[in-house]
């Protein structure tokens, strides 16, 4: 099979995973997340990026501030949560095919993938403004 083709029916079959009602709600969550793991630190880290040459990226409870960097590293993360984004989607179509309850599966630990980083990217904007202060 010509890779033209191989490529037309992966995308026909995202297209009907994407059709489906889980697929399409999964999609969108985790795609929500994403837009907000990446718009929270342009939002409030990168303003502060001019005043402070490093930030805090990580938060101990016993030594306090452990590791800072510069501001840039902060989007460590949503490149990570983009990644995992894509990697998942590739198999969720691929899996659909033949699996349609791995797809499913795959489909629901994107979206909790993608809330875990949001929720780690939200305790760091947190940290940095509580520093900021």
């Amino acid at each position: 099979m010509k890779f033209s083709k191989r490529v037309q029916f992966f995308f026909t079959d995202a297209k009907e995973w994407l059709r489906t009602k889980i697929g399409a709600w999964c999609f969108v969550l985790a795609f929500f997340f994403l837009a907000l793991d990446i718009a929270l630190p342009i939002w409030r880290i990168v303003p502060l990026a001019e005043s402070r040459p490093y930030i805090p990226l990580h938060y101990n409870i016993y030594l306090g501030v452990d590791r800072l960097g510069a501001w840039h590293q902060i989007f460590i993360i949503p490149a990570l949560g983009l990644g995992l984004f894509l990697f998942h989607l590739i198999l969720q179509t691929i899996a659909f095919r033949k699996e349609k309850l791995l797809a499913t599966m795959v489909a629901i630990a994107s979206v909790v993938l993608e809330f875990l980083l949001f929720v780690a990217m939200a305790l760091i904007v947190l940290l940095n403004l509580s520093y900021a202060a």
